[in-house]
Protein backbone atom coordinates (compact mmCIF):
# COMPACT_ATOMS: atom_id res chain seq x y z
CA UNK A 1 0.00 0.00 0.00
CA UNK A 2 1.18 3.47 -1.27
CA UNK A 3 -0.02 6.86 -0.45
CA UNK A 4 0.63 10.23 -2.35
CA UNK A 5 -0.49 13.46 -0.25
CA UNK A 6 0.44 17.07 -0.38
CA UNK A 7 2.51 18.88 2.28
CA UNK A 8 2.22 22.29 1.91
CA UNK A 9 4.79 23.78 3.92
CA UNK A 10 7.94 21.03 4.66
CA UNK A 11 9.14 21.62 8.18
CA UNK A 12 12.65 22.84 6.26
CA UNK A 13 11.01 26.05 4.99
CA UNK A 14 11.31 29.08 7.51
CA UNK A 15 7.67 29.89 7.17
CA UNK A 16 5.44 31.70 10.00
CA UNK A 17 2.83 29.32 9.10
CA UNK A 18 4.77 26.27 8.95
CA UNK A 19 6.91 26.70 12.12
CA UNK A 20 3.77 27.59 14.19
CA UNK A 21 1.89 24.88 15.94
CA UNK A 22 -1.65 26.76 15.68
CA UNK A 23 -1.54 26.47 11.83
CA UNK A 24 0.02 23.37 11.09
CA UNK A 25 -2.21 21.00 9.72
CA UNK A 26 -4.15 18.24 11.80
CA UNK A 27 -4.45 14.65 11.14
CA UNK A 28 -8.00 14.99 10.61
CA UNK A 29 -7.41 17.01 7.64
CA UNK A 30 -5.15 14.65 6.29
CA UNK A 31 -7.51 12.49 3.73
CA UNK A 32 -7.95 16.02 2.20
CA UNK A 33 -4.45 15.63 1.03
CA UNK A 34 -4.51 12.33 -0.31
CA UNK A 35 -3.30 12.77 -4.08
CA UNK A 36 -3.23 9.24 -4.89
CA UNK A 37 -3.71 5.25 -3.42
CA UNK A 38 -1.42 2.72 -4.80
CA UNK A 39 -1.90 -1.31 -3.83
CA UNK A 40 -0.41 -4.04 -5.81
CA UNK A 41 1.36 -2.10 -8.66
CA UNK A 42 -1.60 -0.37 -9.40
CA UNK A 43 -2.59 3.47 -9.17
CA UNK A 44 -6.47 3.98 -8.66
CA UNK A 45 -6.50 8.20 -9.08
CA UNK A 46 -3.96 8.34 -11.90
CA UNK A 47 -5.03 5.55 -13.95
CA UNK A 48 -8.73 6.91 -13.84
CA UNK A 49 -7.31 10.50 -14.81
CA UNK A 50 -5.45 9.23 -17.20
CA UNK A 51 -7.85 7.22 -19.14
CA UNK A 52 -8.18 8.11 -22.47
CA UNK A 53 -5.93 11.41 -21.96
CA UNK A 54 -3.94 10.79 -25.85
CA UNK A 55 -7.55 11.23 -27.32
CA UNK A 56 -8.47 14.93 -28.85
CA UNK A 57 -11.37 15.61 -28.66
CA UNK A 58 -11.02 18.56 -31.33
CA UNK A 59 -9.62 16.65 -33.82
CA UNK A 60 -12.72 14.27 -34.13
CA UNK A 61 -15.65 16.96 -33.41
CA UNK A 62 -16.20 17.74 -37.17
CA UNK A 63 -16.86 13.78 -37.96
CA UNK A 64 -20.38 12.49 -38.14
CA UNK A 65 -21.72 10.35 -34.71
CA UNK A 66 -21.53 7.12 -36.07
CA UNK A 67 -17.45 7.52 -36.75
CA UNK A 68 -16.97 9.45 -33.25
CA UNK A 69 -17.88 6.00 -31.06
CA UNK A 70 -16.22 2.82 -31.19
CA UNK A 71 -18.11 -0.05 -29.77
CA UNK A 72 -16.07 -3.35 -28.46
CA UNK A 73 -16.58 -5.44 -31.19
CA UNK A 74 -15.09 -2.78 -33.53
CA UNK A 75 -11.79 -2.91 -31.28
CA UNK A 76 -9.59 -5.09 -32.50
CA UNK A 77 -5.84 -6.23 -31.24
CA UNK A 78 -2.74 -7.90 -32.55
CA UNK A 79 -0.63 -10.07 -30.92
Amino acid sequence: LALIYEVPDPPEVSLYSSRCRHLRRRWRDFPGSVLDVGFLGRWWGLERELRDCDVNEEEFRELPERLRRLHPRQLRSHQ
